[in-house]
């Protein structure tokens, strides 16, 4: 006991560092942020930014957006679905390759694909072979890097 007592009073705290960094800071999010999004973007919208892209011909991100986890953490306000059943995740991978190829066919292939981000939920709750699957179908839409 005296001695974690001993190591307790060997603390030294920096009041001048946590006078500057006692602050509420965002949570962890993604750019753009959720405020960002708006419901009255449509198709003819998403179409318009998607020609804009391949007329400009800019390097291309891609996020990839795993919404399954197995267990909950209370701290995350994440876009997730609660779940231990791995099978869940098969129609989801269905529509994404859908999603991939309906998005893919509207920009220029040569684009390049500079960052590829994998979210989630839990990117990890996709098998190997699933993730190899979603990386596959990525590889044969887009010019990754």
């Amino acid at each position: 006991m005296r001695g974690s007592a001993r190591m307790l009073d060997a603390i030294r705290w920096d009041t001048n560092l946590i006078h500057r960094y006692d602050l509420a800071g965002p949570r962890y999010t993604s750019y753009p942020t959720a405020v960002q999004f708006d419901s009255q973007v449509g198709t003819f919208d998403l179409l318009h930014a998607l020609r804009e892209s391949r007329k400009a011909a800019r390097p291309l991100s891609l996020y990839v957006h795993v919404p399954f986890c197995a267990n909950i953490c209370y701290y995350c306000a994440c876009n997730k679905v609660i779940t231990k059943d791995r099978g869940r995740a098969l129609p989801y991978l269905q529509r994404l390759e859908q999603e991939i190829q309906l998005v893919a066919c509207h920009l220029d292939p040569k684009q390049p694909v500079e960052q590829l981000h994998f979210g989630g939920g839990t990117p990890t709750f996709l098998s190997h072979d699933e993730l190899r699957q979603v990386m596959n179908c990525l590889r044969q839409h887009f010019n990754l890097l």
